[in-house]
């Protein structure tokens, strides 16, 4: 969903750097390893298992999601405390030491202390954690969207040939890629971390669309709502050989990105460490885009529920009245961290519970297209 991709954005950008020590056992010949994982709206989850200690909580799990647009790890304060017993305060840095997450093991994970409380409400399941792009260790990383499964294995990638094999260098680390749009080619970030979103680009009204741009979502700044446009591009984008087809656009005054909507047409292998990924298409058939569906809420983390900070103009929650101020607690009767992964209503509509001056009251949201 496209304003996760917009909280977690938020912060993550420009953070350092930090290696993770990690290993597979040894295998003669070396063979390809698959992670536990599971896979929710795009997002792959990964479980990161402390080993057992005396006098500690039996549940000693934490489920990260694998983020190839983070440069560093995050781990939630309280989600830390509940495997450790010790508590931790926010912006510190910690080792994860003596962990696994299936055959791999580490040695040392560092991470950053973070809250991730207002993730989890977005997305309607626990984040307990951000596992940064290199994290993985040195091994080729294989993200596979069709059977949600994340695959390690020994070797490297061939030079690229910019068929199937493609360079990765950017501004840092993280793996970049370039978009050939109608009249211009954009060097992006590969982001599985933004689950939700088809393409981020800079200075949409530069591009060629087949509507004016208009606000499809946005984000909570300390003293502001900043909003985000989208509309469907007129023409072709390809990625590589690939023709992505009138895919839809948001802009993004950060990062220009390609997120999982994308990433998703096809399977990805990372060789880090040489700066390149493999691309495999997973089907034959067009590549397009659905349109983009909105509730037009701005919400931010408020306890156990999203508080809204603005309702955007022209939108289903304008519509249904929703106001400035009201508490999400509920979407389609489910807690907003405990919905399971599941969609955010149907394509026609989405009954919120809101709490207004003391009062409980359900809304149904008649959603339609934003941008068709």
């Amino acid at each position: 969903m496209r304003w996760l991709f917009l909280l977690v954005s938020a912060w993550l950008a420009g953070n350092l750097q930090a290696a993770a020590y990690a290993q597979l056992p040894a295998q003669d010949p070396p063979r390809v390893h698959e992670l536990p994982s599971q896979m929710c709206r795009n997002y792959f989850f990964v479980p990161i298992t402390l080993s057992d200690q005396p006098d500690r909580p039996q549940d000693r799990t934490l489920w990260f999601l694998y983020d190839t647009g983070a440069s560093s790890s995050f781990a939630d304060p309280d989600s830390l405390a509940r495997v450790t017993a010790q508590s931790f305060d926010t912006g510190q840095r910690v080792n994860i030491r003596e962990a696994t997450l299936g055959p791999l093991t580490y040695n040392r994970l560092p991470v950053r202390v973070q809250e991730l409380d207002h993730l989890s409400m977005a997305l309607g399941r626990e984040i307990d954690g951000i596992l940064a792009y290199d994290a993985l260790g040195d091994f080729l990383v294989t993200l596979d969207y069709q059977t949600g499964q994340i695959r390690l294995e020994a070797g490297q990638l061939p030079p690229p040939d910019g068929i199937s094999v493609f360079d990765t260098d950017g501004r840092d680390s993280r793996p970049w890629l370039d978009i050939e749009f109608p009249g211009r080619t954009r060097r992006m970030l590969i982001d599985s971390g933004a689950g939700g979103t088809v393409l981020a680009v800079n200075r949409l009204h530069r591009y060629p669309t087949q509507s004016e741009p208009r606000p499809t979502g946005a984000s909570m700044r300390l003293n502001r709502v900043e909003t985000r446009d989208g509309a469907r591009l007129d023409g072709v984008a390809r990625l590589g050989p690939h023709a992505l087809t009138a895919p839809t656009l948001q802009s993004t005054p950060g990062t220009e990105l390609i997120g999982g909507q994308v990433m998703r047409h096809f399977r990805w292998t990372f060789d880090a460490d040489r700066e390149r990924v493999r691309i495999e298409r997973v089907t034959q058939t067009e590549i397009g885009f659905d349109p983009v569906i909105s509730h037009g809420l701005v919400l931010r983390g408020d306890g156990n529920g999203m508080r809204v900070t603005a309702v955007l103009d022209n939108t289903p929650a304008a519509a249904a009245g929703v106001r400035e101020g009201d508490l999400i607690t509920h979407f389609n009767g489910l807690e907003m961290r405990d919905r399971d992964c599941n969609p955010d209503g149907t394509r026609e509509e989405l009954v919120i519970t809101l709490v207004r001056d003391g009062t409980v009251m359900d809304v149904p949201l008649a959603l339609y297209p934003l941008v068709e």
